[in-house]
């Protein structure tokens, strides 16, 4: 790796939740410093070619635009939730990302920025996901050519929209692509712990100076299904495609996901890669994120016509 890389890299790693959410006392201050991060930093992530169009979703109260990278992109449609512990937000830096997703998967996406916590604690941000499907399939976009996708909260977002889909009858989509997903919001598994230490992006639960939990829970019960998707039941969800390191403190929160899958019949694989950053996908100069990308985009042209 070349040294500004390493530089970028350490910037990234410095403005991440970790040190924020740890010494950073208010919600406000961490997030001028990520906007900050993500407009000056974030933007450099974006692909030459990247095309960003706002659109407004008909009875929205969220933003959401469009991802693309050719002239006349496929009929794939990625439904990307990104994270942020349901309290942060940057656009640039998710977009980015996508675009190299989007391009080695033949799709557009369409980047949902629901609504976050302590503003609009649950269930705002899973009405917004559930509208925003609903808004695919009203304009055309047929189920088994959607792939819902997210990372961390977002990943965990995208396991609730799937389960509030089948609560509503709707169609499911072709596949689901999880990064990184917080599944579980109760803190109670082991590599919470375990992996405090090696975490670089995420701190241990009791050195949080701000905990997103009960900014993000409000009344809700953190064992609702719907609040941690882990506890659901999974029959009849489309294949399930995971991707998180052996290092990070949600590492248990993919493996029971992957147990339970197995349980309900629903396919299922999950990728653990040695020793990189949670949602590693996004540093797009690290060989291990253009290698995630790719597996996930093989994943999607198998599950998507």
């Amino acid at each position: 790796m070349q040294s500004w890389q390493t530089d970028l890299l350490n910037l990234q790693l410095s403005l991440s939740m970790k040190p924020m959410l740890r010494h950073v006392g208010s919600i406000d201050l961490i997030r001028k410093l990520v906007d900050l991060s993500d407009r000056y930093v974030g933007r450099l992530a974006v692909p030459r070619g990247t095309r960003r169009e706002q659109v407004a979703l008909p009875g929205a109260q969220f933003d959401a635009e469009w991802i693309t990278t050719s002239e006349a992109p496929g009929e794939r449609v990625i439904l990307y939730l990104p994270g942020g512990a349901y309290v942060l937000r940057t656009p640039n830096t998710h977009s980015g990302m996508v675009s190299r997703l989007c391009k080695l998967g033949d799709a557009r996406a369409l980047m949902t920025y629901y609504r976050l916590a302590p503003e609009y604690p649950f269930p705002a941000c899973l009405h917004d996901a559930v509208l925003a499907y609903r808004w695919l399939l009203d304009t055309g976009n047929k189920p088994q050519n959607i792939i819902i996708a997210g990372d961390s909260a977002g990943g965990g977002l995208t396991l609730s929209t799937l389960l509030a889909l089948k609560e509503q009858k709707l169609p499911m989509p072709g596949c689901a692509y999880m990064l990184s997903p917080l599944l579980d919001v109760s803190d109670k598994a082991p590599s919470r712990w375990k992996n405090a230490a090696s975490d670089t992006a995420l701190p241990a639960p009791a050195q949080r100076a701000i905990n997103p939990r009960p900014l993000y829970l409000g009344d809700a019960d953190p064992g609702d299904p719907m609040v941690s998707p882990i506890n659901g039941n999974f029959a009849g969800l489309p294949p399930m495609y995971i991707q998180v390191s052996d290092s990070e403190m949600l590492l248990d929160d993919s493996l029971r996901l992957a147990r339970r899958c197995h349980t309900y019949g629903v396919p299922v694989n999950v990728d653990i890669w040695r020793k990189v950053p949670h949602v590693w996908q996004i540093f797009a100069f690290l060989p291990e994120s253009g290698e995630a990308l790719e597996k996930a985009s093989e994943f999607l042209r198998t599950n998507t016509p």
